[in-house]
């Protein structure tokens, strides 16, 4: 019993320590930005727990903003504090020069704090992040994060500064062209499901047919999570590993899992 006390408690720990920061200094500065000439939101004080959002910088942290700290998004987009769009950028300070710090979902319910000048104050959202400077936390080593190439036939969406972000992403009829193996095997857009839907996808990076690589399930080596059309040097480097890949995913009439555009590459954690 004592034993499996024990090994309860050390899981319990690790993860804890995995999902938290602890404040190492007093009165540290929570920025919008990992930058020390980012706008200064709050401050953390020794002993502080801060929930851990980002861990791909090696010099700051990015963290859950404290309930303290007032976020900012344009009236504009907000109907009874339900957001309209689909994405919604959340921003340090009452206008579009202020730090994007997080994004809000289509329908998301908002706890509004006020407004002022077609700005609505709100309370931070659970996929809002601030930044602590990792010299006064204790947190992990910071997670290797890499940005990938362009697949070789991507042609990129001019980038826009709206209140919607609009992320630089091809087309769909790009991304099955790219992935398509040959003339005579050609991808067709499935109709029937949304484009371009970011998401998260983790697992083995392995080979698959012509240019498309796979995740496959960690355990289930089987089982395929997503194809993944990325540059095909980087992708070379990484096959058999494994990673947690964030991009846009297409779907393809003849594929039964999307095919992900990589906007972000983690890799596991240095030790």
């Amino acid at each position: 019993m004592k034993k499996i006390l024990f090994t309860l408690i050390t899981l319990t720990a690790a993860v804890y320590a995995q999902d938290f920061v602890k404040v190492t200094g007093d009165r540290v500065s929570l920025r919008a930005a990992p930058d020390t000439n980012a706008v200064l939101l709050d401050r953390a004080m020794l002993g502080d727990e801060l929930t851990l959002k980002d861990n791909s910088n090696p010099d700051w942290v990015g963290v859950l903003p404290p309930a303290s700290i007032d976020l900012w998004v344009n009236s504009e987009f907000v109907s009874n504090n339900v957001v309209l769009p689909k994405l919604l950028n959340i921003r340090s300070g009452p206008s579009l020069s202020h730090h994007t710090v997080g994004m809000a979902n289509q329908g998301d319910v908002l706890t509004v704090r006020g407004e002022a000048g077609g700005w609505t104050k709100i309370a931070p959202t659970s996929n809002s992040v601030v930044w602590i400077s990792r010299s006064y936390v204790e947190a992990p080593k910071p997670v290797v994060v890499v940005e990938p190439k362009p697949a070789e036939a991507a042609v990129l969406v001019q980038e826009t500064q709206t209140v919607v972000q609009v992320v630089a992403e091809p087309t769909v009829q790009d991304v099955m062209t790219a992935a398509s193996v040959t003339a005579e095997k050609k991808l067709t857009a499935d109709p029937a499901k949304e484009q371009g839907v970011e998401g998260t996808y983790s697992g083995i990076l392995q080979p698959a047919e012509g240019l498309l690589y796979k995740l496959v399930d960690n355990t289930f080596t089987d089982v395929i999570v997503c194809y993944v059309r990325g540059n095909a040097e980087q992708m070379k480097t990484f096959s058999d590993m494994k990673l947690e890949i964030t991009g846009k995913a297409y779907w393809a009439e003849s594929k039964d899992m999307p095919v992900v555009v990589p906007s972000k590459i983690k890799l596991p954690a240095v030790k």
